[in-house]
């Protein structure tokens, strides 16, 4: 009787820790599925790994970890799991697939990218010139672009964003630093304007202008002796010199601007997508 007592006490407390086992998963999971449906991807991190230590071969928790570190721009820690938790040569499926391909294109490791794009088993072949074109969209390469994007048939709808996107960066173009500094050696603040800086240009040339003027007026007045026509042409100097070199730096800050708007603009859509 007291063997049969102690059975069932044992077997009673298996089962309650297991059932508190599992309600303490469940729980950890909807907190972490909260949590990154918040935008707190430092803390779902943490919490995913923990639970994807004890369900290694759960594809969903896989898939939201790496999810979770991309997130967090943490690529090479994404994309180490799949060696950690998978077969290099089988992923499984097409989601898992899909994530490690992604974790890849985002850590911009082009060789290891086109090895994977060639051994892909589960993804499509429109998916695989997908991932192509974000590759070489992320690093810059019009021209690739330009080729896989012809290759596809009218039937990929998907293309036309990224047409847009490689139409803006292949119609940018750049203004010309020197070219700007020679516009505001001829003409101040003409260089500015060139750079779309058309406050900036306004007042060099008002600066230079006026400086320059009230040069001349004291030099006209009291000759080459007159103190404040030095002073004022010395001023005047320095701001047409300073107005040459702020020519040049307002073309490349133009640029740098443009381009940085296109880039991100490509690089947010394909972070959204994925």
């Amino acid at each position: 009787m007291r063997f049969l007592l102690i059975s069932y006490l044992l077997l009673f407390t298996n089962l309650h820790l297991g059932a508190q086992d599992l309600y303490s998963q469940n729980a950890t999971r909807k907190f972490a599925d909260f949590l990154f449906s918040k935008g707190d991807y430092a803390f779902a991190s943490e919490e995913y790994a923990r639970l994807l230590f004890m369900n290694a071969d759960n594809d969903t928790l896989l898939i939201r970890l790496s999810k979770s570190y991309r997130k967090q721009e943490k690529f090479s820690l994404a994309a180490s799991l799949f060696g950690q938790y998978r077969s290099s040569d089988d992923l499984g499926n097409a989601e898992v697939e899909n994530e490690y391909l992604t974790t890849l294109l985002f850590q911009k490791d082009t060789n290891n990218l086109s090895q994977a794009l060639q051994h892909v088993r589960y993804l499509s072949s429109d998916e695989v010139t997908r991932k192509k074109i974000e590759a070489s969209l992320l690093s810059r390469n019009w021209k690739k672009t330009a080729v896989l994007i012809e290759r596809l048939g009218a039937d990929a709808k998907w293309v036309e964003p990224y047409k847009t996107t490689l139409a803006q960066a292949s119609s940018f173009r750049p203004k010309k630093p020197w070219l700007a500094a020679t516009y505001s050696a001829i003409i101040p603040g003409s260089g500015k304007m060139y750079a779309k800086n058309v406050k900036e240009g306004v007042t060099s040339l008002f600066f230079v202008s006026a400086l320059g003027y009230q040069s001349y007026r004291a030099f006209r007045k009291r000759g080459s002796k007159a103190v404040s026509g030095w002073i004022y042409g010395g001023l005047s100097l320095g701001f047409y010199l300073g107005n040459i070199y702020g020519a040049h730096q307002s073309a490349r800050n133009y640029n740098t601007r443009q381009l940085n708007s296109i880039y991100h603009e490509v690089d947010q859509y394909i972070l959204d997508r994925n």
